[in-house]
């Protein structure tokens, strides 16, 4: 259903933007101020406020150094993330990010501003939108076009490492796919870091999030289609799990 947002809550948003909040803290404080309709209006208060600042973030984007199409291109991730994931499935956090103009899409990545790695060094945090293939020439196009963008919009957050957590990052995916897949080459331009405690926990989930579109124990009953989703499930079905890994690579 369709609610208009609560004027407090696009407030909240418009005041984020361009301030590299952090997302979990800022989608706390939305979802506080949702907190007194029914339970079943929160989702909905929550994301009409979303909905409704985007063509601010929009033009925040565009008159601190993007691109109209990088502009459009960023704030359309709100709707494919909700219709692909849902915004249970996707989380507010993201949500909020987006909005506020924290992740910024140039060419075929998304990039992130405002973040850090766990000593914290500052870097720009790389994600991979849902777009098609990830096409290693693309991926070279994004990260050489990526600085200037990101400099022009946070001049006070300039990196010098790219960082990128994903379960993409498993150093057993050559295995699986083969050193010529497109997310095997990707992979390849991190360097890993150590792995963190949670590391495991998380990679099926996120295995079963972005390659089968749904949660762990729905993705481990559907019949693969493709060489990710067959590979993915190969792993399960021997009793093994994926991780999410963090990896890094300098900037340049």
């Amino acid at each position: 259903m369709s609610r208009e947002a609560l004027p407090s809550s696009v407030a909240l948003l418009t005041a984020a933007i361009g301030r590299l909040h952090d997302p979990a803290t800022l989608a706390a404080q939305l979802a506080s101020n949702v907190a007194d309709a029914p339970a079943g209006a929160r989702e909905d208060l929550a994301m009409a406020a979303v909905d409704a600042v985007l063509p601010r973030t929009a033009a925040w984007l565009v008159a601190h150094g993007a691109t109209r199409e990088h502009a459009a291109a960023s704030i359309a991730d709100v709707d494919r993330k909700r219709d692909r994931y849902g915004v249970r499935g996707t989380g507010l956090d993201w949500f909020c990010a987006v909005a506020t103009g924290r992740v910024v899409a140039v060419g075929r990545l998304q990039f992130e501003l405002g973040a850090h790695l766990a000593d914290g060094t500052r870097s720009w945090g790389v994600h991979v939108p849902e777009t098609g293939p990830l096409d290693p020439a693309a991926c070279d196009r994004a990260f050489a076009a990526a600085p200037d963008v990101l400099r022009r919009l946070a001049p006070a957050h300039v990196a010098t490492v790219w960082s990128c957590r994903s379960w993409t990052l498993d150093p057993g995916l050559a295995a699986e796919l083969g050193p010529d897949a497109n997310l095997v080459r990707f992979a390849e331009r991190f360097t890993l870091l150590p792995p963190g405690a949670h590391d495991a926990a998380a990679g099926d989930d996120s295995a079963a999030k972005f390659v089968f579109g749904t949660d762990l124990a729905s993705a481990r009953s559907i019949a693969p289609r493709g060489r990710v989703q067959a590979a993915v499930r190969a792993r399960w079905d021997a009793g093994e799990h994926w991780t999410e890994r963090t990896g890094t690579a300098p900037v340049g």
